[in-house]
């Protein structure tokens, strides 16, 4: 008579589940891989990304990031003697006003578009050539444009 001597292995007694979803997303935020952002809305926040890459320097990928955060609701939250911090509203209606633009002239929303024809219509509002009655684009993207490059260095 032969006797079998394979290796028995043992079966864990509970099972082990991967993470739900929801702690997935918590762990993302926690280490900053993942970026909600704190004062504008995810289509703002989209199309202030794509604005921030194309002004500034390869390897700023925070930039947006860093400028959503330094948002104020209001020019009264800011500190005396401190420079002037962007004003959330002025960055929301600027935004608005980009993708409405956007949308009218082209069908396309502004974060949709290749990089060309983004860079393209900032060129246009930068030489007033695309202008809204509602804000002073020109001035709303050079601003834009020097905070950028402050927070990307």
């Amino acid at each position: 008579m032969a006797i079998n001597a394979e290796q028995l292995t043992a079966t864990p007694l509970r099972v082990i589940t991967d993470p739900t979803p929801t702690v997935w997303l918590k762990r993302l935020i926690d280490s900053g891989t993942l970026y909600i952002p704190q004062n504008l809305n995810p289509s703002q926040f989209a199309t202030l990304q794509a604005i921030t890459l194309l002004l500034s320097h390869p390897g700023s990928r925070y930039a947006a990031c860093r400028l959503d955060a330094s948002l104020t609701t209001s020019a009264g939250e800011a500190e005396v003697d401190a420079p002037a911090p962007p004003i959330s509203f002025d960055y929301r209606l600027g935004l608005d006003e980009l993708e409405t633009i956007t949308r009218t002239r082209t069908g396309y929303s502004f974060t949709e578009l290749h990089t060309d024809l983004q860079d393209a219509i900032l060129s246009l509002i930068a030489t007033r050539d695309l202008i809204s009655r509602r804000l002073d684009l020109a001035r709303w993207l050079a601003d834009l444009h020097s905070h950028t490059l402050a927070l990307a260095a």
